[in-house]
């Protein structure tokens, strides 16, 4: 295992080998791609393609075991105890739309599904949507001034009629990261469903699902240095068993006829249709690449977060939103009297890439500022250096747009 040396981890990144990219401030949205990544997906395209669990041809067996030794790294990544509760997906927005679709019809009218405050659109509209068809309660976790969940409030939500809850590991928006192993060991109380959010997670903390205790755990390849288009769905075997699968068609069934059809065990039962083979191997590569940088780079990206949030603090008439005790990869704020909008137009002129506006999380950026705030999130192959021209910049774009 490395010591970690960010910049020795920075040159396994080829985009950062040229001028091209700028600083790369926006890894919250998508993260970089490294070499050992890069080299997966040529290999599998330039060595020649296949299906997977069809054909019986050497490159399609051989690309077979590898699609199936990927689920198992992701799972032991995991600590997760069956490969097969590892459902490869599109990302988390179809995770959590595959949870919220396959749990139909499996509740009683006036249970209710809790939510909180800071959840990403992709966390919040399949709830909303499966309360609305059947006639469930969507009741809101707060989330304080300090951009924490509202724990005396979580905890009195709870009650016998809490069919699921549903909240992010770590809040795209301002960074605060939740302990989920404590809102699983509460909904587990009254006997709920616990579903989180992973997709901010993942890259930046070390994930044990055996530990957090959740039912389902969803996130994306694309924020952890693996390729787009791919993502994971970890459930309990016995919560992917209730679930109608959101899409049919080939190799999740066992027979077919024009009446009837019945249908594989897990995980094939889920995956209906090709996957993104590529994603999936890219996506386990990156576990692979990131496993290999694990002594020393959270300890790292936090210094990093710590100096940016100190530098930001010390800008007049900039506010920062939220306070929260343990923050992750994430810095939010806002400029008295300037939009966000003409900021960050100065801020692409410099080619530096940040975010500005709600975030996808329109509930939660409302509760802190009407306008929407600025994001910068940060990486491990992000420097002092690049933070430092960042507020040089961010210092002028203030100072032109105050003239």
């Amino acid at each position: 295992m490395n010591t970690f040396d960010p910049q020795t981890f920075r040159n396994s990144f080829p985009c950062f080998q040229t001028n091209d990219l700028g600083i790369y401030l926006d890894n919250a949205a998508t993260t970089q791609l490294p070499e050992q990544v890069i080299a997966m997906l040529n290999s599998y395209y330039l060595q020649g393609r296949s299906n997977v669990h069809r054909s019986s041809h050497p490159r399609a067996q051989m690309l077979t075991d590898q699609f199936e030794q990927a689920r198992e790294t992701v799972a032991q990544w995991l600590n997760v105890a069956e490969d097969s509760q590892i459902i490869w997906t599109s990302g988390t927005t179809a995770s959590l739309n595959m949870l919220a679709y396959g749990l139909q019809g499996q509740f009683l009218p006036g249970q209710k599904v809790l939510v909180s405050t800071m959840e990403h659109h992709a966390n919040l509209l399949p709830w909303q949507r499966l309360c609305q068809h059947e006639n469930l309660r969507l009741e809101i976790i707060p989330v304080t001034s300090e951009g924490e969940l509202d724990w005396p409030a979580y905890e009195a939500l709870l009650d016998d009629s809490t069919a699921i809850v549903a909240v992010a590991h770590v809040s795209n928006s301002l960074g605060t990261c939740n302990d989920v192993a404590k809102i699983c060991h509460l909904a587990k109380t009254v006997g709920a469903i616990s579903i989180i959010d992973g997709a901010q997670a993942v890259a930046h903390l070390p994930v044990d699902l055996n530990a957090i205790g959740c039912d389902a755990y969803a996130f994306s390849g694309h924020k952890m240095y693996a390729p787009s288009g791919v993502g994971v769905l970890y459930g309990r075997s016995t919560l992917l068993k209730r679930l109608h699968p959101l899409l049919l068609g080939g190799e999740m069934v066992k027979h077919v006829s024009f009446n009837t059809a019945s249908f594989r065990e897990l995980p094939f039962t889920l995956e209906a249709g090709t996957p993104n083979i590529a994603g999936v191997l890219g996506l386990a590569e990156a576990v692979e690449f990131l496993k290999t940088w694990d002594n020393g780079r959270y300890t790292y990206e936090q210094n990093l977060l710590n100096y940016t949030y100190n530098q930001l603090h010390e800008i007049d008439g900039l506010r920062l939103l939220g306070a929260p005790k343990q923050r992750c990869g994430v810095l939010a704020f806002e400029v008295q009297g300037i939009h966000p909008f003409d900021i960050t137009a100065w801020l692409n002129e410099q080619r530096i890439a940040i975010r500005c506006g709600h975030h996808c999380a329109i509930p939660l950026t409302e509760q802190f500022t009407q306008q929407g705030s600025i994001r910068v999130s940060l990486a491990a192959y992000n420097t002092i250096d690049e933070i430092n021209y960042f507020i040089e910049q961010l210092k002028q774009a203030i100072d032109i747009n105050r003239l």
